[in-house]
């Protein structure tokens, strides 16, 4: 079949050549419809870069494509984003060369798979699964932060799809029993402590099976509150925890809420024109309070002309990313954000303005707590540093060579504390421009994954000062 459509794929220009392929799924083998491709050029060189969709039989097809070196990708939702020619899910692809004197029709077959997923059951203390049940999953390095939740089925199992590659840790909700036994949130084997919770790493495209969640009987508690607001307008009010949220009122007054899991506990108020927000730890029946007062726009100083991102950080994990416009105002509550820059400058801090010191970077976004009225810091520097080089093997340039690069902590050189990829171009070349000063680790492969073992030993670490322009040049890590 594969071979009948390629032959009515096959197209002719007598000025350039046509990319084109099908894409299909690994796992039923049938061609992909409404699949997003994209021809990419290498840096450095003169092509275009395009998109489209694929047809009703997974087809794509690029004209008039100009001579030059390109990569093909294919992305959809729920599957890893794919190139063409890679060795295996998530590791990157190979570019090809279209000439002057190519043949009119390049064919590029791709076939996707569905990203990394984990399945399992959440069972009682006899081993019968629970159905309806709350089940989450959190990223395993610190800070611990919560990627995904669903339900149980009618026997119990799960499936979470959608994950990306990296080491997670699976926790069961809190709830009551239909004999009214209560059970609190437990992890993966067992136990309430992340402490003995053990990991379960995911490559790209892998699914993680029998993860069974054995449940904990324990007590939940009673969460009786007030929230104020002016003239007692309408407020709704969230209960956050690091399982979920969920709405206990959507007036200002007293309130009740059920079935409360020890361990800390977020109120969010949230009405027109006021917002509150206040964290109580809660280890038996308690009473909070929260306040819906007025609150202004943050006061941005110091990020000149970049865009400034936020996004909400409560205890079941980050919001969506926003951009910061002027007069938009955040409720209060621990925030993050980070400044988009160019080359020219790099972020050393983002800070409240009375913070005598700033908080610590992840990934490069700060951490801050906010009130009503918050003034926020942004601190750059014009003097950033660069690292550049090419990459080889046996002698001879690498074409199109990923290069992967890391800011690392020197005192722990396995946690990564940013990331960030590029192509070489034709003549094997790369450059990354407007980094901060630092540790970093940079390796370049096409056959193995930049935070596997081999990539680590085989890296190169270098420290970077204030407005460093290193040169580095990688030989090819292979398998």
């Amino acid at each position: 079949m594969r071979q009948l459509l390629a032959t009515l794929l096959i197209a002719s220009c007598a000025c350039a050549a046509t990319v084109q392929g099908v894409i299909f799924d690994e796992e039923t083998q049938n061609p992909m419809a409404r699949t997003h491709v994209a021809l990419i050029p290498l840096p450095g060189t003169s092509g275009t870069s395009a998109m489209q969709l694929t047809n009703e039989r997974g087809q794509y097809s690029f004209p008039n494509v100009k001579a030059g070196w390109y990569l093909v990708r294919a992305s959809r939702v729920g599957y890893e984003k794919t190139e063409f020619g890679q060795a295996r899910p998530g590791l990157p692809g190979t570019p090809f060369e279209i000439t002057d004197q190519s043949a009119n029709d390049d064919y590029h077959q791709i076939v996707m798979r569905r990203q990394a997923a984990i399945t399992g059951s959440v069972v009682d203390d006899n081993a019968i699964g629970i159905p309806d049940w709350n089940i989450n999953v959190y990223t395993a390095q610190p800070p611990i932060r919560r990627v995904a939740e669903s339900l149980t089925n009618d026997r119990g199992e799960f499936r979470i799809g959608e994950l990306e590659p990296g080491t997670y840790v699976v926790r069961s909700g809190g709830g009551a029993l239909e004999d009214e036994t209560t059970i609190v949130p437990s992890y993966y084997k067992y136990g309430t402590a992340v402490s003995n919770a053990e990991p379960v790493r995911l490559r790209a495209g892998d699914t993680q099976g029998f993860v069974v969640v054995h449940t904990v009987e324990g007590k939940l508690f009673e969460v009786d509150g007030e929230v104020t607001a002016p003239d007692k307008r309408p407020v709704r009010v969230s209960l956050i925890t690091d399982t979920g949220r969920r709405m206990v009122s959507a007036v200002a007054g007293p309130f009740v809420a059920t079935s409360v899991p020890p361990g800390l506990v977020g109120l969010l108020a949230e009405g027109a024109g006021c917002t509150g927000y206040q964290t109580i730890n809660v280890d038996r029946n308690i009473f909070g309070r929260v306040d819906c007062a007025p609150v202004a726009a943050p006061v941005v100083s110091g990020a000149l002309s970049f865009p400034v991102l936020a996004r909400r950080l409560d205890l079941d994990g980050p919001g969506h990313e926003v951009p910061l416009e002027s007069g938009q105002s955040l409720s209060p509550g621990d925030w993050e954000f980070t400044v988009r820059t160019d080359a020219s400058h790099y972020l050393v801090a983002i800070q409240n303005e009375t913070d005598t010191a700033p908080p610590p970077e992840i990934d490069g976004w700060f951490d801050l707590k906010i009130g009503n009225a918050p003034r926020i810091q942004v601190i750059l520097s014009a003097k950033p540093a660069s690292i550049s080089g090419a990459v080889s093997s046996l002698s001879k340039s690498v074409v199109g060579a990923p290069v992967f690069l890391e800011l690392v902590n020197p005192n722990v050189p396995e946690l990564a504390l940013q990331s960030w990829e590029v192509r070489a171009d034709p003549q094997g070349k790369f450059v990354f421009n407007g980094l901060a000063p630092g540790t970093y680790r940079v390796v370049s492969s096409f056959e193995v994954e930049h935070d596997e073992p081999l990539a680590r030993d085989k890296a190169a670490t270098v420290t970077l000062r204030e407005g460093d322009a290193l040169t580095q040049p990688l030989d090819l890590v292979l398998q």
